[in-house]
């Protein structure tokens, strides 16, 4: 059991915003829904009142009162509803007014900023605990904060891989109107979750707060610091490994063996992080270590890569700290390195993605220029974008002067001075009443062009999926970026067991393929269906098939075909021991069709596939030539 907790803002500024946007303005299309060119959407109400009742509503689901069903009422007065296929609890009159209800109470505390309160109860997969605890070990959480007497809604969600309970309560107390103190709010909470395991038998989990052998709840001792919130937001949301990972990756492993083992100079320590391109330095009163390609950068706190990694650790052992040695290289006649004291094994690039970490180099830079590229594209997009308007000015001007033009018609055509001021008056009342329909007409051509969503300056990511349907490599790339941060039930289903395993992040644009009708969907699968079945699925690393040997096998042609245009650093399959050894025959086959044959990368599958022959010795009689040694080629 683990709890959830959005991150609160301390500059005196309100997160509700942020809250309510994580909880109820994203988007309702599912990541395995097909892209469509009507994606845009328009922006919903960010005013306080609507934000609490759209957190509201997001918490039991939008349900209607109608569907509502009350299943339970408490001793304490609160509330159990059913609302379709949500349970809710509620110290409220009803789930109803219980927006109105946290509205009333807030607005008599103007202090404080962020009214609402919002937490997840998770368990793990394939454990579900009763109703009944669920809703108890909420209110226990909340009396642990001090909440209890607060109004509160918690809605028990099914829809993920994990059960889970939304808990929203709001930080203002009903009676004195004081905001609930949220201090070490974290540790509050996972100590409530060990108490709650202990007490229904739930299966432990990782904490502030663990269980020991004798079940006694104790703090955590975890043997490096965490990552920096930067650091793991700048991975989260730009798929961007940060210098904290890029250290911890490329440094630690050698850190920790060198700092609990018989250590004899600084010389040793600066050794490792020199292979990486980094440096360590005084900071203060203590050490950082510097990216040597951008040393004006926020450098990492040496104690973070190694609790051991400090002044005072260290110099008692090897005496006061000494500074990095200097590299010194040697160049041939051309420029080149080809000696030098400390080899650089890696360097610390920010613009490479996370994805694709394990792909070849020259791919990843490939990718990361692909990336900005897109990103530059469409800042171009927004700075060139202009909102369309009506052309009212145009327009009265051309009405007023049809009715000048038919009043000196008027005034040459009828020489009777009162039949001609009669005239006037009618002429001056049709112009009002035309005036006020074109009036009326630009009216609902504004709201036309307000609503249309043709009309509105897209985000970055409905542009982005506007370019997947334009078969843009760089945007299906980043759309499977997107798709890493959502849960596995939300993306494109499985198709079959038999798959075409490629590189990580081998991206691709979607083809046309005779035949075959292509659809993309929101993360960046590609499906290619004949008569609205899927059959091939294009994942990037992987390619599915569907019947790879019915029609001929048309499908299983048809994904080599695909497997040929990527990168080749991988490329294998998966599946019933049927489906590799069918494949593998196939493969001679296709590579006779191509000039590209395809390079399996499985020594075995190579075998299967023909790439060894066997070697035929030719004897020769009349002159013994030297015999020519064998070459392998991938056919």
């Amino acid at each position: 059991m683990i709890v959830a907790i959005q991150a609160k803002r301390r500059d005196r500024q309100s997160s509700f915003v942020q809250l309510v946007s994580y909880l109820s303005l994203r988007d309702e299309k599912k990541p395995a829904d097909a892209l469509k060119q009507d994606t845009l959407s328009s922006k919903k109400s960010r005013s306080k009142a609507a934000l609490f009742n759209r957190l509201i509503d997001y918490v039991d689901r939008h349900s209607s009162p109608s569907s509502q069903q009350i299943i339970a009422t408490l001793p304490d007065g609160s509330q159990r509803i059913k609302c379709d296929n949500v349970v809710c609890q509620t110290n409220a009159f009803s789930l109803e007014t219980a927006a109105a209800e946290m509205n009333a109470v807030a607005a008599n505390n103007r202090r404080c900023l962020d009214a609402v309160y919002h937490f997840i109860l998770s368990w793990p997969e394939g454990e579900q605990p009763e109703e009944g605890h669920i809703f108890d070990s909420a209110s226990y959480c909340l009396a642990q904060m001090g909440m209890a007497d607060h109004q509160y809604v918690f809605a028990l969600h099914r829809d993920t891989d994990n059960l889970h309970c939304h808990v929203a309560v709001n930080r203002i107390h009903p009676v004195s109107f004081r905001a609930a103190n949220l201090y070490n709010d974290v540790k509050i909470l996972h100590k409530a979750c060990r108490t709650l395991e202990l007490k229904y038998d739930w299966k432990p989990d990782k904490g502030c707060w663990l269980r020991d052998e004798n079940n006694h709840i104790i703090r955590a001792q975890p043997e490096y610091k965490s990552a920096p919130r930067a650091a793991t937001q700048l991975e989260y949301y730009e798929d961007k490994e940060s210098f904290h990972s890029y250290v911890v990756r490329t440094c630690r492993a050698d850190i920790k063996q060198i700092l609990t083992g018989n250590m004899q100079a600084w010389e040793a320590v600066h050794a490792i992080f020199l292979r990486a391109n980094v440096e360590l330095k005084m900071k203060g009163a203590g050490l950082a270590i510097y990216n040597k390609n951008s040393p004006d950068k926020v450098p990492l706190k040496a104690s973070r890569l190694h609790p051991l990694l400090t002044l005072a650790k260290l110099e008692p052992r090897i005496g006061p700290f000494e500074t990095a040695p200097k590299i010194v290289e040697f160049k041939n006649e051309n420029g080149d390195v080809t000696l030098t004291n400390y080899a650089v094994d890696s360097a610390y690039n920010p613009k490479l993605h996370l994805r694709d970490r394990d792909a070849r180099m020259v791919r990843r830079l490939a990718r990361a220029e692909a990336r900005e590229d897109l990103k530059a594209r469409y800042q171009t997009y927004k700075k060139e974008w202009k909102r369309p308007t009506v052309d009212t000015k145009n327009q009265f001007k051309t009405l007023a002067a049809e009715f000048r033009v038919r009043k000196a018609h008027v005034r040459v055509a009828m020489p009777d001075p009162l039949m001609r001021k009669l005239t006037y008056h009618i002429l001056a009342f049709e112009r009002e009443k035309a005036m006020a329909a074109l009036r009326l007409q630009l009216k609902e051509e504004r709201t036309v062009l307000k609503n249309s969503p043709e009309n509105r300056r897209a985000s970055y990511r409905m542009w982005v999926e506007h370019q997947a349907l334009k078969s843009d490599k760089a945007a299906i790339s980043q759309l499977r970026r997107w798709a890493y941060k959502v849960k596995r039930d939300d993306r494109t289903a499985l198709l079959t067991d038999n798959v075409i395993q490629c590189a990580v992040a081998d991206d691709i644009p979607p083809f046309r393929i005779e035949g075959f009708d292509t659809k993309i969907n929101r993360d960046g699968a590609i499906l290619y269906q004949k008569e609205g079945i899927t059959q091939i699925v294009d994942r990037g690393e992987q390619i599915g098939v569907a019947r790879p040997f019915d029609d001929r096998g048309v499908n299983m042609i048809t994904a080599l075909s695909l497997a040929e245009d990527k990168s080749g650093e991988t490329l294998a399959f998966t599946g019933p021991p049927d489906y590799v050894n069918q494949a593998c025959a196939a493969v001679p086959h296709f590579n006779a069709m191509g000039d590209k044959p395809l390079s399996l990368t499985e020594l075995h599958q190579q075998q299967l596939a023909g790439y060894f022959p066997a070697r035929k010795v030719k004897e020769e009689v009349e002159v013994a030539k030297p015999r020519p040694q064998p070459t392998w080629r991938p056919r």
